[in-house]
């Protein structure tokens, strides 16, 4: 009897875990997956040379807002984990016009971040700022130009 009981116990258990867990919606309809209507914004990142080394200007910050606003108080929709050795970031949004920043640091010793014109010398920062509108099913391709 005690093997019987546990067969059954195992059956009913078993049957719980395979049933369909579709929901079902109000008036016989099912969860029906929606694509997303999304773009592509890819930026390619580049450190602008200068007689400083690779190693003395970095990459820094990422940033995308949907306004000008939002950008300038910080509060964006998409930001990057920046690396050195990263050249390509894409972010898929929904379309629109988006602003996106881009910050380079120079870390060299001296005046060399002075001479390399980044304000404030070293720990000084360079920003590139701009707009950019991401189509729905598209790329767009961004290249962030910093200024001296």
């Amino acid at each position: 009897m005690k093997k019987l009981s546990s067969i059954w116990i195992l059956a009913v258990l078993v049957f719980l875990i395979s049933c369909d867990k579709t929901p079902i919606i109000p008036g016989g309809g099912t969860d029906i997956p929606v694509a997303k209507i999304v773009g592509t914004l890819e930026i390619e990142f580049r450190v602008p040379g200068s007689f400083l080394g690779p190693s003395r200007v970095l990459r820094a910050d990422l940033s995308i807002a949907k306004d000008a606003e939002s950008l300038y108080k910080g509060h964006f929709l998409e930001m990057a984990n920046v690396y050195n050795s990263k050249l390509m970031y894409q972010f898929d949004l929904a379309p629109g016009v988006y602003y996106y920043q881009a910050g380079i640091i120079c870390v060299a010793e001296g005046d060399s971040c002075s001479a390399a014109s980044f304000p404030g010398g070293k720990f000084g920062m360079k920003w590139a700022i701009g707009t950019v509108e991401v189509k729905q099913d598209a790329t767009v391709h961004v290249i962030p130009q910093f200024t001296n």
